[in-house]
């Protein structure tokens, strides 16, 4: 569902929808707590209850701050990965110059309908949370024209041995590049971000004060770094999904650029 909504929204009006939803909430909180509970107009236990607020908002802000790195951090990850595996695969090309021209041939076949799977087919399934089998079905292909692939001489053995580990690592950060789509927040860290959302807004909402608008600011500017905060992990959850989704940009470039249909 959250992906959906990364792909249907722009980030722009992500971002304001949320921040908007969230200030509704809190704006709608205050006029129920000051309409239903009198006393918070007088500001009643408004020390204790501020002190508390801190104490929250400190445990709260560095859960928040904490979530945000690994969230920012898990992206750029991703953004590696694509560029490992691109630059793993120029490579193999690379290398293969010194093979027999018919081994040769095969092997840079064989990269070109891994990368046009690639770019064509899998990437625009990355955007909905899937791989492709097209692309798996070519990496099965890759390793076959490799393993056929007989060296004549002592140059051609040592460029081979560097291509079957230059296809390996292709491998592996293809492998962290799918896994990546899942996102880097589980269901208990979202969860938890979630609760530690509404107790502080809900610890804002409550602290009173003889001024409505000391009250309502207090509560606003809370909830608009929170509605911030929430959608911007949002976001940065889907590294291959939304606006700011990362691009094959890479498997464009260099020696792969002759086997790619972008222009």
């Amino acid at each position: 569902m959250f992906r959906g909504v990364v792909n249907t929204v722009p980030t722009p009006a992500l971002v304001l929808g949320g921040v908007a939803l969230v200030l509704a909430l809190a704006l709608g909180g205050v006029w129920l707590v000051r309409t239903t509970v009198p006393r918070t107009r007088e500001g009643f236990d408004a020390e204790v209850s501020s002190q508390l607020l801190g104490v929250v908002a400190t445990l709260f802000g560095l859960l928040l701050a904490f979530v945000v790195v690994l969230s920012f951090q898990a992206y750029s990850d991703a953004s590696d990965n694509v560029r490992l595996e691109s630059d793993a695969l120029a490579q193999v090309v690379r290398d293969s110059g010194a093979f027999a021209p018919a081994d040769r041939a095969r092997v840079r076949t064989a990269v070109g309908s891994y990368v046009r799977a690639v770019v064509d087919d899998e990437w625009p399934r990355l955007r909905k949370g899937k791989d492709s089998k097209r692309a798996w079905a070519a990496v099965a292909g890759l390793y076959r024209a490799m393993e056929a692939v007989h060296p004549a001489t002592p140059a051609a053995t040592a460029f081979y041995e560097d291509a079957v580990r230059r296809l390996n690592d292709a491998l592996a950060a293809r492998r962290s590049r799918v896994s990546d789509v899942s996102g880097a927040l589980s269901a208990p860290i979202v969860s938890l971000l979630v609760l530690g959302a509404v107790v502080i807004l809900g610890y804002a909402v409550f602290v009173g004060s003889q001024s409505t608008w000391f009250h309502a600011m207090g509560a606003l500017a809370i909830a608009t770094v929170l509605g911030f905060s929430l959608v911007v992990l949002l976001v940065y959850n889907f590294p291959y999904s939304g606006d700011l989704a990362i691009d094959p940009t890479p498997f464009h470039e260099g020696v792969l650029a002759q086997y790619s249909t972008a222009r």
